[in-house]
């Protein structure tokens, strides 16, 4: 007897999941697993626990979603808690599995977390398939050493020499789940479940409100956005907004948890290309692609750096951490009100535009002099679109010890609060 275990981490979707399609087609029963980690909940670095209350919302939305997806297979979900390796190994021996298989990530922690267990488990067989970018290492133009250390390059390269995996559909048939497990799996489940942490509830706020958890979520915001809106033919125009609804995709925090792949997402553009517009806005959702793309690859190529204080540069900063300083940044009491405004937007939404990010990170790091890990730390905790290849190279990019050659980029917080809030509509929102 074949029995499979799927470990969901990122990939929270059924279609567009070639690790889960192949495992089906491996063994004779299966069982789905999604473990919270309980130092993510529990404990603190630097400042702040790595999963906070949106985020956490939302994870639990798009697990609830899933799990009704594959009740429709016979397949059970088993959510988890604990350490991850520690639990899903003693369900491994537990449940006699002999085959596990996971989507394929280039996470430091992910990596480092598979590669303990399949230590502990060599009798196993396990399997990776990817699509959590839009292209397999194997298909970029240069090896992981060659990759270069800034985005531009690496842009025209993979544009003029790599072609983009299309997406899979959701397979016809999953092995079904043991009858004789069933039970000790729900019951596994429901005592895991009452030890998590309660779900804190969404404020009365539009964008909080629209970033539901799940793959059905994912694919109507991306109808919305493409064919129903047509918002995404003046995505360039709109993209540097920085509250509202149409202004941008939205589609970043259902990428980051694989309630839909960057794959799905880019086909949806080209088919818009097709059959409405092809234009430079089209084209920049894609570019944007292209920079999450960029940062994937680069956390797999520099492994822990990404998270030192020195950075990719080995060259650290003169800033240090005061706890005062911070709070006041985290609490929206800093002298600049455009900082005030997105901190306070973030904090009750878990959502910030991307030019409110790149603002207030470098008020963090520039202005208030501070240590720039405190502040990734911070966006980790709040953020419901966290991943950790973009949210800690962009991070370590403001700080100027990451892939910018200029090393340093700072902002006229100002002109750019002209720019970008002329009527300081935005700050009156949200101060």
């Amino acid at each position: 007897m074949k029995n499979g275990l799927y470990w969901f981490e990122h990939d929270l979707r059924i279609s567009d999941n070639p690790a889960l399609t192949q495992l089906a087609r491996s063994v004779d029963s299966l069982v789905c697993v999604y473990c919270f980690s309980v130092a993510d909940i529990r404990e603190t670095y630097f400042t702040h626990e790595p999963l906070g209350p949106h985020r956490y919302r939302f994870l639990h939305e798009a697990i609830a979603e899933l799990r009704q997806s594959l009740a429709q297979y016979h397949v059970e979900l088993v959510v988890l808690y604990g350490e991850p390796v520690d639990v899903i190994s003693k369900f491994i021996t537990d449940n006699d599995i002999t085959h596990v298989a996971k989507h394929y990530h280039t996470g430091y922690r992910e990596n480092e977390r598979l590669t303990l267990l399949k230590a502990k488990h060599t009798d196993v067989k396990f399997s990776e398939a990817n699509a959590y970018t839009l292209y397999n290492l194997a298909d970029l133009p240069m090896s992981l050493a060659e990759l270069p250390d800034v985005f531009t390059p690496f842009r025209k390269k993979v544009e003029k020499q790599s072609t983009p995996r299309k997406p899979i559909s959701a397979p016809s048939y999953l092995p079904a789940t043991l009858d004789d497990k069933k039970a000790v799996y729900q019951t596994l489940d429901a005592a895991n479940m009452a030890a998590l942490p309660s779900v804190s509830p969404v404020f009365e706020n539009s964008i909080a409100k629209k970033l539901v958890g799940g793959e059905k979520a994912a694919q109507a915001q991306m109808a919305y956005y493409t064919f129903t809106s047509n918002a995404l033919a003046q995505y360039k125009v709109t993209r540097n907004g920085l509250d509202g609804w149409d202004f941008s995709s939205k589609l970043s925090a259902w990428l980051a948890t694989g309630c839909i792949s960057p794959r799905q997402v880019l086909a949806e553009i080209t088919r818009y290309e097709q059959e409405v517009v092809a234009n430079d806005s089209t084209y920049w959702l894609f570019f944007e692609l292209l920079w999450r793309e960029f940062f994937q690859w680069h956390a797999l190529k520099v492994g822990y750096e990404l998270y030192v204080y020195a950075g990719v540069q080995q060259q650290a900063p003169f800033n240090k951490h005061m706890v005062k300083v911070h709070q006041q940044w985290v609490n929206g009491t800093t002298p600049y009100p455009i900082i005030n405004a997105c901190m306070n937007q973030l904090r009750e939404t878990g959502f910030m535009s991307n030019r409110g990010r790149q603002l207030v990170a470098s008020c963090y790091v520039h202005e208030l002099g501070q240590d720039w890990r405190y502040g990734a730390a911070y966006f980790q905790s709040m953020l419901i679109d966290y991943d950790p290849a973009s949210n800690y190279g962009n991070w370590q990019y403001l700080a100027g010890v990451g892939c910018d050659p200029r090393g340093h980029r700072q902002f006229n917080l100002q002109k750019q609060a002209d720019t970008y809030d002329p009527k300081g509509e935005f700050i009156a929102q949200w101060t």
